[in-house]
């Protein structure tokens, strides 16, 4: 996965260049020289028409709209100004502060349209996603009232602190002045976010500039902005590792080009101790995927797991969306049996639980037992759910599975299209006689949280693909997942 092309070093001397050439114009700029636009030539830049054309996108919006489309972070400054009114100074020699500047996600396929580089201003910033393997061409064309002041594109990794240094770039840095509009390719040496920086050669001078996006080769690839995590749940059962928890799905996503990780924590241990774990490798994550932040699917436990990373442990600033499937967020009825808070067939449950986790040493027997107090309902409306509100900058998605026994499955009038696993069968009966509708774990109800979109014909072995990719006919989960992060994609997280 390297991280940069082959010709770095020849990019790095064209970088210093035109480093070197934009400290003397700005010289020029700030003084009373009648110099003239500076003559560009570049061996790999192109000059087009100054209207940047649009093609299919790659990821996020497929309209093929010629507006830049809406990120999540908050823009600054104004677009779509005139060079009327462009030749505006400050009356003094110099700025007290230069601002960086927001602009927000850039679709590919899209352009930013006349925006207006304000005074004391030397740095946008524009957010855009590329899946690895696919080329994008990015369009720049200066629009300035003098020839002094002209713009220079650097693309960059997003985890860089702004500004960013041109001899940091992905990309040497391209300049355009006098509305020329000079293009340059770019293959992502990973998939996800990319910056790019637009910055001006003069801060006491204010302009318009336009940038556009296309897609060029491998349009066919996908990718979140984001990372996708996989973080499993309460696991234990005979067949299924957590290596392999979610059956073929890291490759089916890898293949498609999305940025995907699987994490491990303990098989089962209280979510206390399991989020701690996670915390560490969502830190490594993000310094390998050179990224600011990442998205989690969580299932099961890996929900609430999930959870206290984002509130407990403070990662609200890196996690961008959390996608939960069939976590009990109000606890399991099973679990309550089973520790004896509810009265009822404590012993079976017990029994039933220790089959679903397996052969388990003594030792392990304390861990099993934590996992099972984690996702009691006790713990989590009494204490867990007050303990972990919902951050804010995180945007909480939820589904889960329905299934029914034999005798529900033969009613037609039961609407129900899955049949549940014999495994799982005694708990199912058991939360349907005391709540209703289940996987065979864990409730509809209690697996609504933040924005519910739906439920799957899955029970809760189903849901993860198992066994070894055997599901109801009906239910294909390789797709579902594929959809989920489809959906991330498109909501630009």
């Amino acid at each position: 996965m390297g991280l940069l092309s082959g010709n770095f070093r020849a990019r790095r001397r064209a970088s210093a260049r035109a480093l070197a050439f934009a400290g003397g114009l700005a010289v020029i700029a700030c003084g009373d020289a009648d110099g003239g636009a500076p003559t560009l030539t570049d061996s790999d830049a192109t000059t087009s028409t100054a209207e940047a054309t649009s093609a299919g996108p790659v990821t996020g919006d497929t309209s093929g709209s010629t507006s830049a489309a809406a990120g999540s972070e908050s823009q600054t400054g104004s677009s779509g100004t005139g060079t009327s009114d462009a030749l505006e100074t400050t009356g003094e020699p110099g700025c007290d502060a230069l601002e960086v500047v927001d602009r927000g996600f850039l679709a590919t396929g899209t352009t930013t349209g006349l925006t207006h580089h304000e005074l004391c201003t030397r740095h946008d910033q524009w957010w855009i996603a590329v899946p690895e393997g696919a080329t994008v061409e990015l369009a720049l064309t200066g629009h300035a009232p003098v020839d002094e002041l002209y713009f220079t594109a650097v693309v960059a990794y997003p985890d860089l602190p702004a500004p960013v240094d041109p001899g940091d770039a992905l990309l040497s840095p391209f300049v355009s002045a006098n509305g020329e509009t000079v293009t340059r390719s770019f293959e992502a040496p990973r998939s996800g976010e990319f910056l790019v920086q637009i910055d001006a050669s003069s801060e006491l001078v204010a302009g318009d500039y336009e940038l556009s996006v296309t897609c060029a080769q491998r349009c066919e690839l996908e990718t979140t902005r984001y990372p996708v995590t996989l973080v499993h749940g309460w696991t234990g059962f005979a067949t299924i590792g957590p290596l392999d928890y979610f059956y073929q799905v890291p490759e089916h996503l890898t293949d498609i080009g999305y940025p995907v990780h699987v994490t491990q924590t303990d098989k089962y241990n209280s979510s206390t101790i399991r989020s701690m774990q996670l915390a560490e490798q969502v830190d490594e994550l993000l310094v390998l995927w050179r990224a600011r932040k990442l998205n989690i699917i969580g299932h099961s436990q890996g929900g609430v797991d999930s959870r206290a990373l984002i509130s407990t442990l403070g990662y609200g600033d890196r996690v961008d969306a959390l996608i939960t499937v069939a976590t009990p967020h109000r606890g399991t009825y099973i679990m309550d049996l089973a520790l004896g808070y509810v009265p009822g067939a404590g012993q079976e449950a017990i029994a039933f639980l220790l089959n679903l986790v397996g052969a388990i040493s003594q030792d392990e027997q304390a861990d099993a037992m934590a996992s099972f107090y984690s996702l009691s309902e006790q713990y989590m409306q009494e204490e867990f759910n007050p303990q972990n509100p919902d951050d804010p900058r995180v945007e909480y998605i939820s589904y889960t599975g329905r299934t029914c026994s034999a005798d529900q499955f033969l009613n037609p009038q039961n609407d129900c299209q899955d049949l549940v696993d014999p495994l799982i069968g005694w708990g199912h009966g058991i939360l349907r006689a005391a709540q209703g509708d289940n996987d065979g774990l864990v409730t509809v109800e209690s697996a609504k949280w933040g924005d519910y979109r739906g439920e799957m014909i899955a029970d809760h072995i189903d849901e993860v693909g198992h066994l070894l990719g055997v599901t109801d006919p009906d239910f294909d989960h390789k797709q579902f997942y594929l959809d989920r992060a489809r959906e991330l994609a498109d909501a630009l997280h």
